[in-house]
């Protein structure tokens, strides 16, 4: 596990745009890979063609729930199939929003362990949103 302090002006960021933050401080502490990609499915790239797919959350949400990952079964899948040669991961930045000043923990995972956690869960669900069946993975399953 990786730990990132967040300036003022991310923790700017942080309430405006958590996703794109997440990405950047991503490629940031895991040197090599390149937030910039044209990808659909996937937020960083290596020059050797390893890809990283960026989740994040905080530990606490607006609503004052715990936070969760949201992780779709289509994405999911192509990013198995891309690491059947070790070359994909999973990276999960959870937001600690209860520390001053607000902290990132960041940990990489290959998409079979979290497919294995998330089928000890019960699996994907249903929705009706675009992006098809999805997964809220619960910060602790991960951390």
């Amino acid at each position: 596990m990786k730990n990132y302090t967040l300036s003022r002006g991310e923790m700017t960021r942080l309430s405006k745009d958590p996703g794109e933050l997440a990405e950047d401080i991503a490629a940031d502490v895991y040197q090599g890979y390149s937030a910039f990609t044209n990808a659909e499915w996937y937020d960083l790239q290596k020059e050797s063609g390893a890809i990283g797919e960026v989740k994040s959350t905080a530990t606490r949400l607006e609503s004052g729930s715990k936070g969760r990952f949201r992780l779709w079964k289509d994405q999911h899948t192509r990013l198995s199939r891309a690491d059947r040669n070790g070359s994909a991961r999973y990276v999960f930045v959870l937001f600690d929003v209860s520390s001053r000043p607000v902290t990132a923990s960041l940990v990489q995972r290959r998409p079979a362990k979290i497919g294995r956690v998330i089928g000890g869960r019960g699996g994907f669900s249903p929705t009706v949103h675009p992006s098809g069946p999805e997964h809220k993975l619960p910060y602790a399953a991960v951390f």
